[in-house]
C-alpha cells in the first residue's frame, strides 16, 4: 500500500529549508562525501542526451542552484528555470551565478511545485534533485511536472526512496544516528536532519513513485539505483 510522505502529512518543509539555507551546501557535502555532485553529474549527462544544443530546462527544487548550475555548465546553450519554493535557498545560491554568463542563463523563481507559473509544454527536459520527497501533493506535483515538459520531453529525477527492504548500515545507522549529528555540527539545527531519515522512510518506493508517474503521463519510466549500494535513485522519464 502506498505510504504518505511527511510533507502530505503537513511537515513544514519550506521553514525548514529557508532555515538552513546558509549551511545547506556545507553540510550536503559533508554528509554525502561529495558523492551527490557524481549523481547530479551522471542523471544530467543522462537527461541532455538527444535534448539538442538549445534545451529549455527546469530545475524543479533548485535549491541552492547545483543542479542548474550543473545543466547550464554541461551544455553551453541550455537555459534554465530554477524553481524551488524556499526563496532563501534560492538566495543563497546567487553566488554561484557570478561566473560567465550563468546570471543570465538560469533565471530563479520562486514557485511551488504544485502550482508552477509556466505554460504547457514550454520545457524540453526537467531535472529535480532530492525534491519530490519534499512535496505536500505528490500526485498534483508531478501532474504539474508532466503539464509543463513538452511531449516527448525528458525527465531526470534523483531522490532517496523508501527501501524494499531496511539496510541496516545506511538505515539503523547511517540515516538514523550519523547523518543527524553531521547535520546538527555544520548547521546548528538538530531538527533538520531528523528530519532526513524520517522523510525517507515515509516517503513511496521507486515502484510506487514510477507507478505515479505513469499514471500522470509518463510514457516511459525506467528507475536505476545508484552507486553506493542504490543509496539513491535515479528515475527517467518520458
Amino acid at each position: 500500500m502506498t505510504t504518505t510522505s511527511l510533507a502530505e502529512r503537513g511537515a513544514d518543509v519550506r521553514g525548514m529549508f529557508d532555515r538552513i539555507a546558509p549551511r545547506y551546501d556545507a553540510a550536503n557535502r559533508v554528509m554525502s562525501a561529495g558523492v551527490d555532485i557524481l549523481w547530479r553529474r551522471k542523471a544530467i549527462r543522462r537527461l541532455l542526451r538527444d535534448l539538442g544544443p538549445t534545451p529549455r530546462l527546469l530545475d524543479l527544487g533548485a535549491g541552492t542552484l547545483d543542479g542548474s548550475v550543473a545543466l547550464a555548465r554541461h551544455r553551453a546553450g541550455a537555459t534554465v528555470a530554477a524553481a524551488d519554493f524556499a526563496r532563501q535557498m534560492l538566495l543563497a545560491g546567487g553566488r554561484k551565478l557570478v561566473e560567465g554568463d550563468l546570471e543570465r542563463r538560469i533565471r530563479r523563481h520562486a514557485a511551488d511545485a504544485q502550482a508552477l507559473p509556466y505554460q504547457d509544454g514550454v520545457f524540453d527536459g526537467a531535472f529535480s534533485a532530492f525534491c519530490v520527497r519534499n512535496i505536500a501533493d505528490l500526485s498534483r506535483g508531478m501532474h504539474e511536472l508532466r503539464r509543463v515538459v513538452r511531449p516527448g520531453g525528458r525527465v531526470a529525477i534523483l531522490e532517496f526512496f523508501r527501501p524494499e527492504r531496511t539496510r541496516w548500515f545506511f538505515d539503523r545507522f547511517y540515516n538514523a544516528r550519523v547523518l543527524p549529528l553531521l547535520g546538527r555540527l555544520v548547521t546548528g539545527d538538530d531538527a533538520a536532519y531528523k528530519y532526513l531519515p524520517a522523510s525517507i522512510a515515509a516517503f513511496r518506493s521507486t515502484a510506487e513513485f514510477t507507478t505515479l508517474l505513469r499514471e500522470v503521463g509518463f510514457s516511459q519510466v525506467t528507475a536505476s539505483p545508484l552507486f553506493p549500494a542504490g543509496v539513491a535513485s535515479l528515475i527517467e522519464a518520458s
